[in-house]
């Protein structure tokens, strides 16, 4: 009797230490996000009636890029709106996260997909903040593949808007 209590608290014993053993090769990767612009680095003048300015085609994955931006609304009258869009893709989703952050690397602003409700479903990652107006604002807008790698182009700009 006392072996048989032996055995299944040796066997008891085992199975638990299986089951607290972790495999560290199968978490996945942390994101990392790049410490320097790696993609770009652009000035939007918001008082010009300038066209959106490109960006890409960006290879992205889950690190994702960094473009800097010096958004200057120095001449902006009443108002001062930056927008940042990815190109289309097909489906529900953009596959895209986008974050705008001041230099420090905090959020201002996170990004959000677009649904284009058409046949087929189409969807981009947009991102909209509204700068402060007399002021030349630095920041750094974060672009990476929220899901699988893909590659995107992405169009930026900052306007006054119209009344």
């Amino acid at each position: 009797m006392q072996a048989m209590f032996g055995t299944r608290l040796a066997a008891g014993l085992a199975l638990f230490a299986a089951a607290c053993v972790v495999d560290r090769h199968a978490d996945p990767a942390p994101v990392s996000e790049p410490r320097t612009c790696n993609a770009a680095d652009i000035t939007l003048d918001g008082s010009l009636n300038a066209p959106a300015t490109s960006v890409g085609p960006l290879a992205l994955d889950a690190s994702g890029v960094t473009i800097c931006l010096h958004l200057d609304a120095t001449k902006n009258l009443a108002a001062a709106h930056f927008v940042a869009a990815s190109d289309q893709t097909a489906g529900d989703s953009s596959g895209l996260a986008v974050v705008l952050q001041d230099p420090d690397r905090g959020t201002l602003q996170d990004g959000w997909d677009v649904t284009v409700d058409d046949t087929p479903d189409r969807a981009f990652a947009n991102l909209e903040w509204n700068a402060p107006v007399s002021e030349l604002t630095e920041a750094v807008l974060w672009v990476r593949a929220a899901k699988a790698p893909r590659t995107a182009t992405v169009q930026l700009s900052l306007f006054e808007p119209a009344d």
